[in-house]
């Protein structure tokens, strides 16, 4: 929804544009009295139109930009993960990079976008979405709303585990503008520093008519070297280095119409050396990523539109120490989307389309060609139907034609029972598929695999991946509390997986092997969350997730799952100007391999954020109080926790 003061409200029907001050404007309204709890969030992710959180057709969660002001961390995957069902998890053998699983499933699953767009750089960026949340300036997100569960009914195949959508701030007639800076400095000697700094400055070029918002974030990361010994060099984080920029043009072209632009740039460079069948292997990647978007929203009487164009490409240079040479990978997405949205009688009607070119430029990998490409079309049609007062049905389906596989469909229902003003009951089920990247297709691919020791090569008969979801979900509210409880099942097919079964011979002394379907999973689990206010300064945050993911063809556990995690935040209105947190967390016991287990553990986190001045707000705190670490049987195998981490930082306005 975009907003302009003195100006008629348009519903630009996605979330490519929202009020600039959703949060600020409305918080006095949402608090219960006598509470400090925030009740009634809007949402429009769930279906393109808005909603209330605890109404919304699916599992969310919020994280507002105060949330992310407030956390002793400064990644964007460390705050994700603070929601229920939201796990971020460095991967072995990958310097400390991490990567988001939504309810057990691989964050292959996990479709990240801004402002309603998809970052799609799966084809350039293996398991990417370090790369993706890294490069989102902090200062200009106005929230994050997170799906639990599969969107694939709107979003296409990408949402098969979830999605986490990136909101950002749109200004207003005043000009406002934010610079912030902090540093995290763990313990131990080891390096591991991160500074950020970020501006965040907007307002009217014309008032009621003409806004620019600019944002640009600067970070930088020293390797952490924890070890000892043969393993001394190895990173356990590595190096890195990013500059984001961001810059909107808003435009109201009159009480109807808006035209935004939208441009971003990013630089990340990674260093690092990890441990390989070759022994210790130096690592160096440059990820660049250029955006741009268009998108033209109206108001009209018979309902709102919303079309757009947008371009995203990115390049990675990649250092090959052996050959000593510098291989670039490109990929590059030109996407045309729309929707329209009307009400009829009971009925809420949105419908839209996609077409999306993909284009592949990466003579490393593959082999014969250097190149790939694919086009994507596709249709969606949702109702929204007011069955009474207190039920709403949203069902619909999304079309996809992939050039590879033909017609796919993904439908979904979802039932909405307000039973009571404070108890809504629903739940719903819905199909979803996942097409194979363009690389898994391409007999010619040739990823290096096994820390170096084999290579995996493209299947071209690669089937996609379907699942099928069920939940049930209820959530109660009071003025001063909140609990919210839900169960979940994804049963899924054809999952993509290498195929170490079948040897298809040797290359460069590497054993080669490829890509199969042959695996099913269910995944199931319970989610529990609440929130206490136990005085008026004095609130209690919790949840806990049970996992139970596994592989229907073997019954085996699936790696790299928690069976559970909980955690507890304890916050704390010292004074007006002064709020305080503990934080505990709990990962549960999990196999990293077949010969691995990891046995669960526990952190603690502490943080302090004081409003020096009605323009200066300062923060500090520290993360891992007590210093945990994993055992050596994990850290060979690339998995690490962070060590105790002193944070200090501040904001101001001006």
């Amino acid at each position: 929804m975009t907003h302009f003061p003195g100006k008629h409200c348009l519903l630009a029907m996605a979330v490519a544009v929202t009020m600039p001050a959703l949060a600020e404007a409305e918080t006095d309204d949402k608090k219960q009295l006598g509470s400090p709890l925030v009740f009634d969030q809007v949402v429009v992710t769930a279906t393109k139109t808005e909603n209330s959180l605890a109404t919304a057709p699916a599992s969310m969660s919020v994280i507002t930009s105060e949330d992310i002001q407030s956390q002793t961390t400064m990644a964007l995957n460390d705050i994700v993960k603070q929601a229920v069902g939201v796990e971020s998890r460095k991967e072995g053998g990958r310097a400390g990079r991490q990567s988001i699983s939504i309810r057990g499933m691989d964050s292959d699953y996990t479709l990240i976008m801004v402002n309603g767009r998809k970052m799609s750089s799966s084809n350039a960026i293996v398991r990417g979405n370090d790369f993706d949340l890294s490069t989102i300036p902090q200062d200009n997100i106005e929230r994050i709303e997170i799906i639990r569960g599969p969107m694939s009914a709107l979003y296409g195949s990408e949402a098969l585990g979830g999605v986490i959508n990136i909101i950002t701030k749109l200004p207003d007639n005043e000009w406002r503008s934010t610079f912030s800076s902090d540093i995290a400095q763990p313990e131990g000697g080891n390096g591991g520093t991160e500074t950020i700094v970020g501006l965040n400055t907007g307002g009217a070029l014309i008032d009621d008519a003409l806004y620019l918002n600019l944002s640009v974030n600067k970070s930088d990361r020293d390797k952490w070297k924890p070890y000892n010994g043969s393993r001394s060099a190895v990173t356990a984080l590595e190096e890195r280095d990013t500059l984001s920029l961001a810059g909107s043009l808003n435009w109201l072209i009159n009480d109807n119409e808006t035209l935004d632009i939208d441009v971003t740039h990013s630089n990340d460079q990674r260093d690092g050396i990890i441990e390989s069948t070759k022994g210790l292997t130096p690592t160096n990647q440059k990820v660049k990523r250029n955006s741009i978007a268009l998108t033209h929203g109206g108001d009209w009487s018979w309902g709102e539109s919303q079309a757009r164009y947008y371009r995203e490409e990115v390049e990675i240079g990649e250092q090959d120490f052996t050959l000593n040479r510098r291989d670039y990978v490109t990929e590059t997405n030109n996407v045309v989307d729309g929707s329209v949205s009307t009400d009829f009688g009971s009925h809420r009607l949105t419908m839209g389309g996609e077409v999306r070119k993909t284009e592949l430029d990466n003579s490393r990998d593959l082999q014969t060609t250097g190149k790939a490409d694919v086009t994507q079309k596709a249709l969606f049609a949702q109702d929204e139907w007011q069955l009474a007062d207190d039920w709403t049905l949203t069902y619909g389906t999304r079309i996809d034609h992939h050039e590879n596989f033909g017609t796919e469909y993904s439908p979904r229902a979802y039932l909405v029972h307000s039973v009571t003003d404070n108890l809504t009951l629903k739940g719903g089920v819905g199909k979803a598929f996942k097409a194979p990247s363009l690389l898994q297709l391409n007999k010619d691919y040739r990823l290096s695999s096994c820390k170096g020791g084999c290579w995996i090569i493209g299947n071209p008969d690669l089937q996609p991946e379907t699942s099928t979801s069920y939940e049930m979900a209820a959530n109660y509210q009071q003025d001063n509390w909140e609990v919210e409880a839900a169960v979940f099942q994804n049963d899924v097919e054809n999952l993509i997986a290498r195929d170490f079964d079948n040897h298809l011979g040797t290359e460069d002394g590497r054993d080669v092997y490829t890509y199969k379907n042959v695996e099913k999973a269910k995944i199931k689990g319970i989610e529990l969350g609440g929130r206490l206010a136990l005085t008026q300064t004095l609130s209690l945050n919790g949840d806990y997730t049970y996992t139970d993911a596994r592989d229907e063809t073997t019954g085996d556990i699936l790696t790299d799952r928690p069976r559970q995690n909980a955690s507890a935040k304890l916050n704390w209105q010292a004074s007006p100007k002064m709020g305080t947190f503990v934080r505990a967390s709990y990962i549960g016991d999990q196999k990293l391999s077949d010969e691995v287990d990891l046995n669960g553990y526990s952190l603690v986190d502490l943080g302090v954020n004081y409003q020096m001045t009605e323009s200066l707000r300062l923060r500090a705190g520290v993360t891992n109080v007590t210093d945990e670490s994993l055992p050596h049987e994990a850290t060979v195998m690339g998995y690490s926790e962070d060590p105790r981490t002193w944070y200090v930082g501040f904001t101001t306005t001006f």
